[in-house]
């Protein structure tokens, strides 16, 4: 056996496992034998992140990802709390069966430790999918696996009229971007230089100001949401000549919310890949960075496309209300990337050129998001048809 250690690892809470003690534990549980360590068909890697998450890595058999919470960061016991109250309801619940394939699978929980096994999952993070392709072309193969996946969440925890009691105490609040722009006077205090600068910026936006006031007055909470599905949180997975699958993971922040906000971060996303391929210089105007992107905008259309029509098939959307969907979605993409230009400022002077293009880039899609929907996706309005 091989343990890949970090100086984090020797920060854990005296019941949190680490590379140097978590074998024991793992021969206990029966998670792993005896001939895996004779064999050498065993390597414990301390992952980090903001939990203590250990993989455990073998070559013949299953390996896992062990989550347990973060030294000194008590919240981060009630989302992994939350993450293991689904994965246990999705094993036992029978009509639960169909939504199986887009997790990994539960491999064990120990509640005294708050310590969950998951299966680790053979695949690429998304944007690592794409950026196996050569730009300037971008793949569009693991989009529509990605609405189908999500689509079909939705449509199930939207139908359940039995609802256990884990789903009942999860919250249903709004997030947080959608009041920043109508901060507390306790909220002043714990913003950095530049989120106070992006915070003017902001307000003085009449677009995203009345945007966001009214995503938060028509808040939808009536299912169950991932509420942080980004690229790092979705694997895609290849076997052979077969077409790629997703898996969705890290679902700690999970809570019942409006499904548009999940459709609108996966909007977000596209973005973000494409913004971060155009070169961001104050020697250039706006138009001369677009074109000099290295993956140009209509390259993602086919991929956007293709997420929203998986989507709108696996959630059985019908068109009644699918265009105040759509805008409501595009919507919370727009407040998804004014919440990006505020964390990538937490703790610095000056917002970057990057946080500034993403808040410019919320205010056009708050402002227009049926242009947004067609020039930035390549999706025009169902009532255009």
């Amino acid at each position: 056996m091989s343990a890949k250690s970090s100086p984090s690892a020797a920060k854990g809470e005296a019941r949190n496992l680490t590379v140097d003690t978590v074998v024991p534990y793992l021969l206990g549980r029966g998670l792993v034998s005896e001939a895996d360590i004779v064999d050498g068909d065993l390597e414990v890697v301390d992952v980090g992140r903001r939990n203590e998450n250990l993989k455990v890595i073998r070559k013949r058999d299953m390996s896992y990802v062990l989550k347990q919470p973060g030294a000194g960061e008590p919240e981060t016991e009630l989302t992994i709390r939350r993450e293991a109250a689904l994965y246990g309801y999705l094993q036992v619940a029978r009509s639960a069966g169909r939504l199986r394939r887009f997790l990994p699978g539960l491999c064990g929980w120990d509640e005294d430790r708050c310590l969950l096994a998951l299966e680790l999952v053979e695949g690429r993070q998304l944007w690592g999918h794409y950026a196996a392709t050569v730009a300037p072309d971008f793949p569009a193969d693991a989009a529509a696996p990605l609405g189908v996946a999500l689509g079909t969440i939705h449509d199930f925890f939207r139908r359940a009229t039995d609802a256990p009691d884990w789903m009942t105490a999860l919250h249903a609040a709004p997030p947080w971007i959608l009041s920043a722009h109508r901060p507390s006077p306790e909220v002043f205090s714990r913003l950095s230089p530049a989120n106070l600068q992006l915070l003017g910026l902001l307000q003085k936006e009449n677009a995203v100001v009345s945007g966001l006031d009214c995503l938060r007055r028509d808040w939808t909470p009536d299912t169950l949401i991932h509420n942080d599905l980004k690229g790092d949180n979705v694997l895609v997975v290849s076997d052979g000549d077969d077409p790629v699958s997703v898996r969705i993971v890290d679902w700690e922040l999970v809570q019942i919310g409006d499904a548009a906000w999940d459709v609108g971060t996966v909007f977000r996303d596209f973005l973000d890949y494409w913004l971060l391929s155009v070169p961001l210089s104050s020697d250039l105007t706006p138009e001369q960075m677009l074109d000099a992107a290295k993956i140009p905008l209509a390259k993602l259309h086919p991929a956007a496309r293709a997420f929203w029509s998986g989507y709108c098939g696996a959630a059985g959307m019908g068109r009644d209300g699918l265009g105040a969907f759509l805008q409501r979605s595009l919507r919370f993409a727009g407040a998804r990337l004014a919440q990006g230009a505020y964390e990538l400022s937490s703790g610095t002077a000056n917002p970057s050129n990057f946080a500034i293009a993403l808040l410019q880039l919320s205010a056009n899609v708050m402002a227009n998001p049926e242009e947004a929907s067609l020039t930035l996706f390549g999706i025009p309005m169902p009532w255009r048809r």
